[in-house]
Order: C-alpha cells, then structure tokens, then sequence
C-alpha cells in the first residue's frame, strides 16, 4: 500500500514539475525546498491558455502510461514520455 502511494506521489511530481517548467500552469504547485504541496489542487483557473487546450489529455495520457507496470522500463520516472505527449498535443493544437 505504501507503496502505491509513493508511486503516485513520484507520478503526480513528474507531471506537476513538467507542467510547470513548460507553461501549463500559472500556480506554483511546490514549495521553496522543490517539494510538492500536498494540498495542491489545480483549477482550470489556474492552467494557461496552452494548458486549458492540452493539461487534460497529457495527464490522461501519462497517468495510462504509467499505469503500465510490465518491462524493466521505471515508466513513474520517464520524464521523456511526458515530452513526447507535450509535443504530440501541442503540434496537433
């Protein structure tokens, strides 16, 4: 169980931190220290114009991809998927 909740926390980090760092959101969802907040709760308020287009699909799809849990691959960490998502939605906007 313990687990599972820190995959989730590894999880929503990545997809926060990516958001973040590429202009989906106008909120900083982390402290000072890099830390997520765990009260975070992002409103449509609080996406970009890009990110009120793209912050749902990206997150449906990274939350699929890392709900996949076969291969050696640490899908909750591969950052570069978030990447290709990012690109694929946002070329097709």
């Amino acid at each position: 169980m313990k687990s599972d909740k820190d995959d989730m926390m590894v999880i929503c980090f990545n997809l926060l931190r990516f958001s973040y760092d590429n202009g989906l959101l106008n909120v900083c969802p982390f402290d000072e220290n890099d830390e997520l907040l765990m009260d975070t709760i992002i409103y449509e308020d609080d996406l970009t114009a890009l990110g009120k287009r793209i912050f749902n699909d990206l997150m449906y799809d990274w939350l699929n991809y890392t709900d996949k849990t076969d291969g050696k691959i640490d899908r909750k960490n591969n950052v570069k998927m978030l990447e290709k998502y990012f690109n694929k939605l946002n070329g097709n906007m």
